[in-house]
């Protein structure tokens, strides 16, 4: 289950086969024009000044969802299991790869990103951009133990990028295999908290787990399911 990361830039566009985050409208409020230093944003409250009577009142405002500044960049970031970083051209492999390589070639390329042989504890560091140990996923999720680092359970504390564009004003998906949830809580009965969706993604189309049926998938499209009644 080894895991590489092919990072590109094209026109401020980042691509790397997980998640897409589109930039659109999201649910928070937040002071215009600012970029937080803690998230979530403050919960509105009104600035002005209410009289006895709205004529002794200041003009009334109500919270205003959270926008991605103008000119904000579409991200789309790629993890492609099982492939060495020099397998394709754009990195100086030896597989053809011409879309990555016009990306590559209009954008940037990023090559400093260490996996950890491992699908799963790579991508939690990925989405959060810890240690794959302060992640808590220090191996793949089927083998979790009980010890610090190994839980298979991303803590609160390791946010996710989504999590982060999200209150920022983008939309969020993920595309594909999710391998970090924990076993115990991938069947649709949930619980969904620590789903894709429950990360900082908006939409998930995929599977969980670490591998499926190619011929018969059992694949979840989300948020269409019944799925979205644990916290965020």
């Amino acid at each position: 289950m080894s895991a590489s990361i092919r990072g590109t830039i094209l026109k401020s566009v980042a691509l790397t086969a997980l998640c897409v985050s589109l930039s659109g409208p999201a649910v928070a409020q937040a002071p215009t024009g600012t970029t937080p230093n803690v998230l979530p944003y403050p919960d509105f409250h009104f600035p002005g000044t209410v009289g006895r009577t709205y004529l002794d009142s200041d003009k009334a405002q109500f919270p205003q969802p959270v926008k991605a500044p103008k000119g904000a960049p579409n991200v789309v970031l790629i993890l492609v299991d099982d492939a060495g970083f020099g397998q394709f051209s754009t990195f100086g492999g030896g597989v053809p790869s011409p879309t990555m390589d016009r990306l590559a070639a209009e954008g940037l390329r990023y090559n400093s990103f260490h996996t950890t042989a491992l699908c799963s504890p790579t991508r939690a560091a990925l989405l959060t951009g810890r240690n794959h140990h302060s992640s808590a996923t220090g191996v793949i999720t089927e083998v979790a133990t009980g010890y610090d680092g190994y839980t298979g359970i991303i803590p609160r504390e390791a946010g996710t990028f989504a999590e982060a564009m999200r209150q920022n004003g983008y939309m969020t998906a993920w595309i594909g295999k999710n391998h970090n949830t924990p076993p115990w809580e991938t069947s649709a009965a949930g619980p969904f908290d620590r789903w894709a969706n429950g990360l900082g993604f908006d939409y998930f189309y995929g599977f969980n787990a670490g591998d499926m049926n190619h011929w018969n998938p059992i694949l979840f499209d989300k948020p269409e399911l019944p799925s979205d009644r644990g916290p965020r």
